[in-house]
């Protein structure tokens, strides 16, 4: 079984609301990654901060489980932690809810590579990596996020470095599946999706 674990529990303070409910095209932000992730996945779970947040998403979702930060305001690493408890498969992918264009042959390469390993986590050129659009061994992710959290350590890569076995995979070879890399587009201001709204979607 697999799980999609998708935080939407970010303050977005540059949108002055939460961005997930931002409209690009026809439809919010997690709308577009919900509609992405169906045929890859067998269930699908939204984090959102508080149950305020949670009562606003539910206007456009449906049908979908909905968790709580297991800290709130804590950072991602509280979102992964919350939203892994819930799931139930032996790896699910976390993607943020700003990357619209999540594409599910890229989701279904990093399923494909992750036997055996804690993590499979997409790394650029430079060395970035991708932990908000990576796929995690459940049981192992959420060892190293309570650890994570013991310590106060709130970037993810203190999770990652918990973890005995984690794979990168290259954007080069992603760009195999995903040409331009669209997978990883995220919105973090409202210029970047006014850009994107010139677009097609």
């Amino acid at each position: 079984m697999r799980s999609v674990v998708i935080l939407a529990g970010g303050r977005s303070s540059r949108f002055n609301m939460n961005k997930s409910l931002f409209q690009l095209g026809r439809e919010t932000m997690i709308e577009h990654v919900l509609d992405k992730v169906p045929g890859v996945v067998d269930e699908t779970i939204i984090v959102v901060g508080d149950p305020r947040q949670g009562k606003k998403i539910s206007t456009v979702i449906c049908e979908t489980k909905l968790t709580y930060d297991s800290i709130r305001g804590y950072g991602p690493v509280a979102g992964i932690l919350a939203g892994l408890l819930c799931a139930k498969g032996e790896y699910a992918v976390v993607i943020a809810c700003d990357m619209p264009f999540v594409n599910p042959s890229v989701i279904e390469l990093l399923f494909s590579l992750a036997e055996g390993y804690d993590a499979v986590v997409p790394r650029w050129l430079d060395g970035n990596i991708e932990p908000l659009h990576a796929v995690y061994k459940r049981n192992s992710m959420i060892k190293a996020c309570e650890k994570a959290i013991e310590n106060d350590e709130r970037a993810i890569s203190s999770s990652l470095h918990a973890l005995p076995k984690v794979r990168y995979v290259s954007t080069e070879e992603i760009k195999e599946i995903d040409p331009d890399l669209r997978t990883f587009i995220n919105v973090n201001t409202p210029s970047e999706l006014e850009n994107l709204l010139q677009k097609s979607v």
